[in-house]
C-alpha cells in the first residue's frame, strides 16, 4: 500500500511539473517571437529529471542544507547566491554545466516591467555567442522556479568584489567589456534591446576574469521608429536610474549610459566611496531624489577620491594612472549627461579600449 501511494504521488508530482512546463513553454514561445521577430534560435528544453540527474539531485537538496548550515555544502558555486541560486551539474556525464534557479519573480509581472524567465531566456539565447555573455544552454520549466542552463566549469564564476578586484587594470578592462555588452544589446538586433539592470549583482567574472552581464529579464526593445519607450514602472535601484527614466518612467539608450556612468564611477572610486561623494546614504529610499552632482569629485582631488583597496595596492598613482584615470571620470561624467552630449555605447567602449591600449603599450604589457 505505501509503495502504491508513493509512486501516485511522484505520478501527480510528475503531471503537475509536465503541465506547468506547457504553460511556460507557451510564455516563452510568445516572448521569443516578440523579441527575435519569429527567428529562430538553438536551445535544448530540459525536464526536471535530467536537472536532477546533471545536478546529482543536489538541485533539490541544497534547500535543506542551507537552511540548518548557512552553506550549500553540494553546489560548487554556492557564493552566486544573487539573482536566484547557482549549482553545478554535468551534462551527460561529460560537459559541465552551471544552473541557475531563478527566484523571487512575480508569477504574473506587468509587461513592461518584467517578464522574468520567459524574457530572460529569449535573449540570453540572442547573445549566447557573445563572449561578454553567458553561453545558453538551454532551460527547464516545470520547477516551481524556472531554470536556465549554461555552459561552464566549477568555480568558474565569481561576482565583483572591489576588495579583491583592486588593480586599476583590471578596473578598466571590466569596464571595457561591459560597455561592449551593453553595445551589443543596443546594436546587434532590428530593435535596440535597453538593458535597464547595471549593478555589480548583475555581472559576473569568469576564471580568465571576464566580464559577463547576466539577468536579461528587464531588458525592453525600443519600437522600430522610436528612440525611446514609455513603461509603468522604473524600478528601485535609484543610483543607476537618470531622472528622465526615475521621474517620467522614458527609457532609452541614454538610460543605459546614465547607468554604467555610476558604474564607472563606482569602479573608480568604490562603492562605498561613491556614497560618500555623492551624499547617497544621506537620501537613500526617499521618494524625491535630487539630481546628480559628482562634478566635485574629480577637480585635481582624484587622490582624495580613488578607492582606498585600490589606492593601498599601488605604492603611488604615477602621473600617467592620474591621467587615466582623469579621462575615464570625464567619460563617466558625460555617460550621466554632466558634459556635453551623452555618448552612445559603441563610442563608450572604443574610447574605453583606447585608453586601455595606452596603458598597456606605455608599460609594455600585451595583456592587460
Amino acid at each position: 500500500m505505501d509503495w502504491w501511494k508513493k509512486n501516485m504521488s511522484r505520478a501527480v508530482v510528475k503531471k503537475e511539473r509536465l503541465a506547468r512546463g506547457q504553460r511556460r513553454g507557451e510564455m516563452f514561445l510568445k516572448e521569443l517571437i516578440q523579441c527575435c521577430d519569429g527567428k529562430t534560435n538553438p536551445i535544448k528544453f530540459f525536464s526536471a529529471d535530467q536537472i536532477l540527474k546533471a545536478t546529482e539531485r543536489y538541485f533539490c537538496k541544497c534547500n535543506i542544507l542551507e537552511r540548518s548550515q548557512n552553506v550549500c555544502e553540494c553546489s560548487r558555486i554556492s557564493e552566486l547566491v544573487f539573482q536566484g541560486k547557482w549549482y553545478s551539474g554535468t551534462l551527460d556525464s561529460r560537459r559541465m554545466i552551471i544552473v541557475k534557479k531563478m527566484l523571487g519573480r512575480s508569477p504574473n509581472p506587468p509587461r513592461d516591467i518584467c517578464s522574468g524567465p520567459p524574457k530572460d531566456i529569449a535573449i540570453s539565447s540572442m547573445v549566447s555567442g557573445h563572449k561578454n555573455f553567458m553561453k545558453l544552454v538551454g532551460c527547464c520549466l516545470e520547477f516551481e522556479y524556472p531554470v536556465l542552463v549554461y555552459y561552464g566549469k566549477e568555480k568558474q564564476y565569481s561576482p565583483i568584489d572591489l576588495k579583491v578586484v583592486v588593480s586599476w587594470r583590471r578596473r578598466m578592462k571590466i569596464a571595457e567589456e561591459v560597455a561592449t555588452a551593453l553595445a551589443y544589446l543596443h546594436n546587434a538586433f532590428p530593435r535596440p534591446f535597453v538593458y535597464r539592470n547595471m549593478g555589480f549583482k548583475n555581472i559576473l567574472l569568469d576564471e580568465d576574469g571576464v566580464a559577463k552581464l547576466i539577468d536579461l529579464s528587464y531588458c525592453v526593445s525600443i519600437p522600430k521608429g522610436e528612440t525611446f519607450v514609455k513603461l509603468t514602472w522604473a524600478g528601485r535601484d535609484y543610483d543607476y536610474m537618470d531622472d528622465n527614466y526615475l521621474f517620467n518612467k522614458v527609457v532609452s539608450e541614454k538610460t543605459d549610459a546614465f547607468g554604467f556612468g555610476i558604474f564607472m564611477q563606482k569602479l573608480l572610486t568604490g562603492e562605498e566611496r561613491f556614497d560618500e561623494l555623492c551624499g547617497w546614504k544621506n537620501w537613500r529610499g526617499k521618494n524625491k531624489v535630487p539630481k546628480w552632482l559628482s562634478k566635485s569629485m574629480g577637480e585635481g582631488r582624484m587622490d582624495e577620491i580613488i578607492d582606498p583597496n585600490m589606492l593601498k595596492k599601488m605604492d603611488e598613482v604615477s602621473e600617467e594612472e592620474r591621467c587615466l584615470m582623469e579621462v575615464f571620470l570625464n567619460l563617466s561624467e558625460r555617460c550621466i549627461g554632466l558634459r556635453g552630449e551623452v555618448p552612445n555605447m559603441v563610442q563608450v567602449a572604443k574610447e574605453l579600449k583606447r585608453s586601455r591600449k595606452t596603458a598597456s603599450s606605455s608599460s609594455g604589457e600585451t595583456r592587460i
